[in-house]
């Protein structure tokens, strides 16, 4: 019975592991390989990855994906999300259904604008986080993000088992608990997760969203 638990606990804690890192190799080999790496190499490794290392080689800004900053990057999925939401605002302002906005709608500073919204000074990883919000500010010194570990319920063959994940928050005018009761919250706070968290790099932090975190934390609100 004894060796029964340990398998179960066993699984449990590599089944947290891979849903917390799906990019990295929790054996250790990985991460000792990886440890030797700049931010931007790692980012190249990955082709969940490549549409934001585009982005960054576009916008010349491989030198500042490699400074001592944590970044959030979105996957490939969450380019995509953000250029939908484009589309329909373009769509929308010119009432035209066939106008569409791609990655070559994008100059190099409206990149870097976009993608500055992902990243932050210093080295953030969940040591310097708790459960309760704390407040950040890009390196764009725009919008307020608060930063929060969240705990994460993971079930193997019927057994719970918890992890922290980090939940990253773009706040838009008020929080959402600071709007007044009664009063229409017009700007809901976009919330995200990392699906890959503490990839620590020769260079600075690496924290990858999930699928449905769109670049730039970008929300298209028709109202």
């Amino acid at each position: 019975m004894k060796i029964i638990h340990l398998l179960l606990g066993s699984l449990l804690i590599l089944a947290a592991c891979k849903k917390d890192n799906y990019l990295v190799n929790e054996g250790g080999t990985d991460r000792e390989r990886i440890r030797k790496m700049s931010s931007y190499d790692f980012l190249k490794e990955s082709k969940v990855l490549d549409t934001v290392v585009m982005l960054i080689d576009r916008a010349g800004m491989k030198d500042e994906i490699n400074g001592d900053i944590t970044f959030f990057p979105p996957t490939n999925a969450g380019v995509n999300n953000f250029l939908a939401q484009q589309t329909r605002a373009l769509q929308r302002k010119y009432n035209n259904e066939n106008l569409k906005f791609t990655l070559d709608s994008l100059t190099a500073d409206s990149i870097k604008f976009f993608m500055r919204r992902h990243i932050f000074k210093g080295v953030i990883d969940k040591s310097a986080l708790g459960y309760t919000k704390k407040s950040f500010v890009n390196i764009n010194s725009e919008g307020n993000y608060f930063l929060l570990l969240e705990k994460y319920y993971i079930d193997v063959s019927g057994i719970r088992s918890t992890t922290n994940r980090i939940q990253i928050r773009r706040v838009f005018g008020l929080a959402d608990e600071d709007v007044p009761d009664g009063t229409e919250n017009k700007e809901p706070d976009f919330y995200a997760y990392v699906q890959t968290s503490e990839v620590r790099t020769a260079t600075g932090m690496v924290h990858v969203l999930e699928a449905n975190a769109n670049l730039g934390f970008y929300i298209y609100r028709e109202n």
